[in-house]
């Protein structure tokens, strides 16, 4: 039987590519810059862990900046399957500082076009935030950067299929929202795959509701509360005032639209609601609060991890806030678990022969774009953003 081979690019810890092998792939290379995180790859690569896999066994695992090698450092001239990247996403997260492509970490999505095509894997999977559906290009133009992504990867001769997906939507007990493209290079890019659970009151077409945090903690809460963090006493009396699903709020600046600020919850403050999924979680140690056996305390490391479907003896190298950025920053493993076994039902019966059938920009995020070309308008002069971009 055929072993189906990927290649990985800003690999982090391994999110996507535990995933993947999850799936049936069987990765060949893997690249990531930071050496804490390449120290993590090689520690667990061929490992036999709790969960009975062992991950990265034959994987050439390379501590370089992508922008220093070609494609045949990672495929060394063996036919790809699969590649796979989430190229740095704080240029296009909306907690940052928004720079695009004007961020030198904006600019790496074209390493991965460029992997893409040198490589010439038969698929591949392109990830990051959701704020890079909207994201402005080198002329300030909403939506540019998303655009020139999925027009370069279809002029290397692939069917590409764009989206966004909610591992809640696929069992994780996490709402985390990410962008993605898939690409075939022979016939038409497939579906993404059908959600299993559902907001709420799940229709028909949905099995199950959402998994919630209440239920996670309820089997998976770290037994050991020496890793447990308490607020301080004066924190503690602030956060008692507030309820489930509520944090303490700043303000910024007032807009045309919004003249009591575009507000936002402090960073640390946040009571998680354990009715419903966690949020998402960060690359910082100061992650939500919840309540627990009478005081709040936040989510520890161990609860992190299993949160974004890593291994419990997964090693993480570095000190504490290393593990956290880590796990914080990496893709859950169940959306290359889903979209893995998406893209082997293509390949095991794609004919090779076969033209790459061109798919339309999707509406939704046409409808993204528009929305925020209006609200910037409404607000472009209480902003910076424009002034960034030269306009």
């Amino acid at each position: 039987m055929k072993k189906f081979k990927a290649v990985s690019v800003f690999s982090g810890a391994g999110g996507l590519d535990i995933g993947l092998e999850r799936a049936g792939f069987d990765t060949l290379g893997l690249c990531e810059l930071v050496p804490s995180y390449a120290e993590t790859l090689r520690r667990n690569s061929g490992v036999l862990l709790g969960d009975g896999h062992r991950y990265f066994t034959h994987a050439n695992i390379i501590q370089a900046d992508i922008r220093s090698l070609s494609g045949h450092d990672l495929a060394a001239g063996v036919p790809i399957d699969c590649l796979v990247g989430g190229p740095p996403c704080q240029a296009f997260s909306s907690s940052g500082k928004q720079l695009s492509v004007l961020d030198a970490r904006g600019s790496l999505v074209a390493d991965f076009i460029r992997m893409v095509g040198e490589i010439r894997p038969a698929s591949f999977i392109f990830e990051n935030v959701r704020g890079i559906v909207t994201a402005r290009d080198q002329t300030g133009k909403a939506g540019g950067v998303i655009r020139q992504v999925y027009a370069a990867l279809e002029a290397l001769g692939y069917s590409c299929r764009a989206g966004l997906l909610n591992a809640a939507d696929y069992s994780a007990f996490q709402r985390r929202v990410r962008c993605f493209i898939i690409g075939v290079r022979s016939g038409t890019a497939p579906e993404f795959p059908t959600p299993s659970h559902a907001e709420g009151d799940a229709p028909q077409l949905f099995a199950q509701q959402w998994n919630t945090l209440g239920e996670f903690l309820a089997h998976n809460a770290d037994p050991d509360p020496n890793n447990y963090v308490y607020p301080t006493a004066a924190l503690a009396a602030e956060l008692a005032l507030l309820g489930a699903g509520n944090g303490l709020k700043s303000r910024g600046a007032a807009e045309p639209t919004r003249p009591g600020g575009h507000w936002g919850y402090r960073q640390g403050t946040f009571i998680a609601d354990k009715s419903l999924p966690a949020r998402t979680v960060t690359g910082s140690s100061s992650q939500d609060w919840v309540r627990w056996e009478g005081r709040l305390r936040r989510l520890t490391l161990l609860e992190v991890k299993r949160l974004q479907g890593f291994p419990d003896d997964w090693v993480l190298c570095g000190n504490k806030a290393d593990a956290f950025k880590q796990i914080g920053n990496a893709v859950p493993t169940v959306f290359g678990q889903v979209l893995g076994e998406t893209l082997l039902g293509h390949l095991k019966t794609a004919d090779d022969d076969k033209p790459a059938k061109t798919l339309p920009f999707p509406k939704r995020f046409e409808g993204y774009i528009a929305y925020t070309e209006r609200d910037h308008a409404r607000n472009a002069s209480a902003r910076k953003v424009h002034l960034q971009f030269g306009q």
